[in-house]
């Protein structure tokens, strides 16, 4: 909470406190009166209780509503509370419990912080009590203690504990009221203080002679002394702040033209070590492409050899096979010899059976079963026949496939030879193709191996450029910091010089 805020509250804290104390009064004088109405069937009391209490109540109430009294009113509330205290007392019949309500009240009181309504208070107490115990003793209906107690002294000792009790609540009002006073003194210092929101007299002494004023006083002397401190400290503060710019200024613009010419090696070094880079990737592809290459041609020689050695051992077949088809030729010319024999053969059995069937006509019945083989047998001589013309076509047909494959073989042994000599002139060549790429293969290697390690060096490079960038940047950051924070302290002092004009300290330059 600021000060001007502080003193602004202080101002109205006087009259709050007198409203919220008067709202505490007044509930606690309708405690009373709701008292009163609790203990009126105890004695049939009820018209006391309603036309003294109520009545008390009413005009009580009637004069905080119109505030017609002003600060006077509290000297009603005490009149009030003395008229419910006796009321109580005249209820019970005069029991001494219910005295205890005048002490209780009459301290109530002192919330006040004024003398007067205790004061009125105990005047009217002590007047109740005179006069109502005299028309008591008189006869008269009212009651101001049990008839067992009804003696003066009873009345003098009562008094004398009002009085008492009066006199300390004389002198803590009184204090209180000092206090109260004090306080109102320092609110209004305060809002002197702070009337002016572009300007605070700090010469400002308070004349009261309590602690408090002068300990005020001292805290005004001290933060005088303080103020004018200050503003001679400030001065400095700003000069070292303009030299602190100037300086900041001088660190930027260096460091702007560092973090420039680091960025523009760091950039060239970089595009220098990507371009190594990428020729010893090239340089790695083609030694691994001549690799692949020796490799392939290695595997193609060993595949050409390979190929030699097979169409070597295809022509000893061919020549095997030759010779195995003009053997099967033979045999078929052999076959045939035999064939012809066997058609032979048929042809006489075929003339037995015929001359066999003839003589077993001739023999009639007895001949009938030799009649009957003789005709089997002259069956299977015609199938036989038969048989060996086909057996004579497969022959013929076999002796032209073998005279087919027989010249298809010497045409194949000849172009297999050919392929021989091809083949291992290939395998010739192929050798001296894998030594050329052999040789090809390793200085690819080397080109890689040294491209690759310029490229490690430019990386390397790189990465120190960078470490090198990275702390140039930081410099300009932390020169841009350091201009922000000299301008800020540039300010800072303008601000607090402006502020300090505020402070009056009662001395000049």
């Amino acid at each position: 909470m600021s000060i001007s805020a502080s003193a602004r509250s202080t101002r109205e804290s006087s009259n709050e406190y007198l409203d919220k104390t008067n709202r505490i009064m007044m509930g606690v004088l309708l405690g009373c009166q709701v008292y009163a109405l609790a203990l009126a069937p105890w004695h049939g009391t009820w018209t006391s209780a309603l036309l003294v209490g109520g009545g008390t109540l009413a005009v009580t109430i009637a004069a905080w509503q119109s505030n017609i009294l002003g600060e006077h009113f509290r000297s009603l509330i005490a009149v009030a509370f003395m008229v419910m205290s006796g009321l109580h007392i005249h209820q019970s019949y005069g029991t001494i419990e219910m005295h205890f309500s005048i002490f209780v009240l009459l301290a109530l009181l002192i919330a006040y912080r004024d003398w007067r309504p205790i004061a009125v208070a105990t005047v009217v107490i002590a007047t109740h009590h005179f006069l109502f115990f005299y028309l008591q003793i008189s006869g008269y209906p009212v009651w101001v203690t049990e008839p067992d107690h009804a003696h003066w002294h009873m009345i003098f000792i009562h008094a004398g504990y009002v009085l008492v009790e009066a006199g300390a609540l004389f002198y803590l009002a009184r204090l209180a009221a000092a206090d109260a006073a004090e306080g109102q003194a320092l609110a209004a210092a305060c809002e002197k203080l702070t009337r002016d929101d572009d300007r605070m007299d700090l010469t400002l002494q308070l004349d009261h002679d309590s602690e408090s004023s002068q300990s005020f006083n001292l805290f005004l002397k001290q933060l005088r002394a303080l103020v004018a401190d200050v503003q001679h400290q400030l001065g400095s503060l700003q000069q070292m702040g303009r030299s602190l710019t100037g300086n900041a200024a001088d660190v930027e613009r260096g460091a702007e033209r560092q973090a420039a010419v680091n960025q523009q090696m760091f950039d060239a070094m970089q595009e220098m070590s990507e371009a190594t880079a990428t020729v010893a990737q090239y340089a790695q592809y083609a030694a691994n492409g001549a690799n692949t290459a020796n490799e392939l041609a290695a595997d193609s020689g060993s595949v050409v050899q390979r190929i030699s050695k097979s169409i070597g051992a295809l022509q000893n077949d061919i020549e095997i096979t030759s010779k195995a088809v003009s053997d099967t030729a033979s045999q078929a010319n052999d076959i045939d010899k035999v064939v012809d024999i066997i058609k032979d053969i048929a042809e006489q059995t075929n003339l037995l059976a015929l001359n066999a069937a003839i003589e077993a006509a001739r023999a009639g019945d007895h001949g009938r079963g030799f009649a009957v083989v003789a005709d089997q047998v002259r069956s299977l001589s015609r199938r036989s026949s038969e048989s060996t013309k086909d057996i004579q076509q497969l022959v013929k047909r076999l002796q032209q496939t073998s005279d087919s494959a027989r010249q298809a073989m010497t045409r194949s042994q000849e172009a297999v030879g050919e392929c021989l000599v091809s083949a291992n002139e290939g395998s010739s060549t192929l050798q001296q193709l894998t030594h050329e790429i052999s040789q090809m293969a390793s200085q690819n290697d080397m080109i890689a191996a040294s491209a690759q390690q310029q490229s490690v060096s430019g990386d390397q490079v790189v990465n120190n450029l960078q470490s090198v960038n990275e702390i140039a940047s930081q410099n300009l950051k932390k020169a841009r910091e350091l201009s922000g924070i000299s301008d800020s302290l540039h300010q800072l002092s303008d601000s607090l010089q402006h502020q300090l004009l505020r402070f009056d300290s009662g001395r000049k330059g």
